[in-house]
């Protein structure tokens, strides 16, 4: 049971996030984000190894993605490569990713030309699904 409680506590919860850059997926990993506002319905789930997967279903989101992306972080830049998806011809790109006051997410792209990956990251925000 001590065991449990320590991971537990390690892991933290959403109510003990800090609001700011992001440098691993540790605080949102477990958490299904959807976008909010104009377009598709579209979700992605968090992994602590720093991948996460993408889809138009939330519950094929985490066992059945129809995209996976992979960040290796440095400091608070977020290396991205798309390993399945619509942007896997597309190059490596720079992002950091904000989480906002109200935890939900948003990304800004330090580089990427691709305009597939950046129209569908850059102009959303992302909202935890409860």
């Amino acid at each position: 049971m001590a065991v449990g409680l320590l991971l537990l506590a390690a892991c933290g919860t959403p109510d003990e996030l800090e609001p700011g850059r992001v440098s691993s997926f540790e605080g949102i990993a477990g958490t299904i984000y959807e976008r909010q506002g104009t377009g598709e319905q579209f979700f992605f789930y968090f992994f602590e190894d720093g991948t996460w997967h993408g889809s138009s279903n939330r519950d094929l989101v985490v066992d059945r993605p129809s995209e996976i992306k992979v960040a290796r972080f440095e400091g608070t830049t977020a290396f991205v490569t798309e390993i399945k998806g619509p942007a896997t011809d597309c190059p490596d790109a720079r992002y950091e990713i904000h989480l906002l006051e109200n935890l939900n997410l948003q990304y800004l792209a330090l580089e990427d030309t691709c305009a597939k990956r950046a129209i569908a990251l850059n102009v959303s925000v992302w909202a935890p699904v409860p």
